[in-house]
Order: C-alpha cells, then sequence, then structure tokens
C-alpha cells in the first residue's frame, strides 16, 4: 500500500520540479528582455514585441516580471546529473550481457528510494545475492556490485531502469 504513496510522492516531487523549473525559465526569459529594453532606452520595448511578434503589452508585463523576480540562482546546469552518470558508463569494469541482464530484473521488481543514495552498490549487492541459484554466476556478480563506487553503482542503475543495456560495457 506504501509502495504507491511513495510512487505518487515522487511523482509529485517531478511534478513541483519542473513547475519551479517553468517558473525560473520565465524569470530568465523576462530579465532578458528587461535587459535588452534598458540597453535599447526609449523605443526599446515597442521594438522587442516588434522582433518579437508580440503585443507591446507582453513586453511590459515581462519587465514588470524581471524587476519583481527575485535574483537567478547559481546553480549547476539542469542535466549535470545525467551527464555525470553518463560520463561513469565507459570507465565501468565491462561483465557479460548475461549479468547486465540479470541486473536489469533485479531492479524491475525493486523500489529504488532515496536510501540507495548511501550504499547502492551494496544494496544492489544484496538483491542480488537474494536471486534464486537458478541465475549462472551470482556471486560473481555481486562481488562486481560491491565494488562499484556509489556513481558508477547510480550509473548502473540509471541505465538499467532506462532500459540502455548497450550503454554498458560488456565482455564475452
Amino acid at each position: 500500500m506504501s509502495d504507491y504513496r511513495d510512487l505518487i510522492a515522487r511523482a509529485e516531487q517531478r511534478i513541483d520540479h519542473g513547475t519551479r523549473e517553468r517558473s525560473a525559465g520565465a524569470d530568465d526569459k523576462a530579465r532578458a528582455i528587461a535587459g535588452e529594453a534598458a540597453r535599447r532606452g526609449r523605443g526599446g520595448p515597442k521594438a522587442i514585441a516588434t522582433e518579437l511578434g508580440v503585443s507591446e503589452k507582453t513586453v511590459s508585463q515581462a519587465i514588470s516580471r524581471a524587476r519583481k523576480a527575485a535574483a537567478p540562482d547559481r546553480s549547476l546546469p539542469h542535466d549535470t546529473l545525467e551527464r555525470l552518470l553518463s560520463a561513469e558508463l565507459p570507465g565501468l569494469p565491462p561483465l557479460p550481457a548475461s549479468h547486465w541482464q540479470t541486473l536489469a530484473y533485479v531492479l524491475n521488481g525493486t523500489v529504488i528510494d532515496l536510501t540507495w543514495i548511501e550504499s547502492p552498490h551494496l544494496l544492489l549487492a544484496g538483491e542480488v545475492d537474494d536471486l534464486d541459484d537458478e541465475y549462472e554466476g551470482v556471486p560473481a556478480l555481486a562481488a562486481a556490485c560491491r565494488a562499484l563506487t556509489r556513481v558508477q553503482a547510480l550509473a548502473v542503475i540509471d541505465a538499467l531502469l532506462r532500459g540502455d543495456l548497450a550503454a554498458l560495457p560488456t565482455k564475452d
């Protein structure tokens, strides 16, 4: 019962993040318009409205929004996490394709939540250890998981959850 509530909470967090990003984007756009209008001086807002194909009122509202908007947050680019995880993939030790498929199977039935941030490699290894004996190479796969760094383990989990097994290095 609580699993679906966790999923709903995560979905709401993503929605809230998107709302904040849209608002920040609108503030950035308003600042750009206001800055250009100030640079152009008298008649600038009217020229900008013509160039952008919007009304002068829209430009005036953007300038007003820019005045009211808080200073922009200084933060990393929005895609930093994706880039970081992607950069980790080439440095992963290659595993047989069957091992990556086994990990994908394991993750398919596992709820990944915030507790995985601290020790994802150990939690992943624990999930592998819980597999039945029908899977070949379980001890070696669990050991490989334990040998991963935190970021490497998160990169593996991300790639597998996205279904991108091709991004993971394999050996025959």
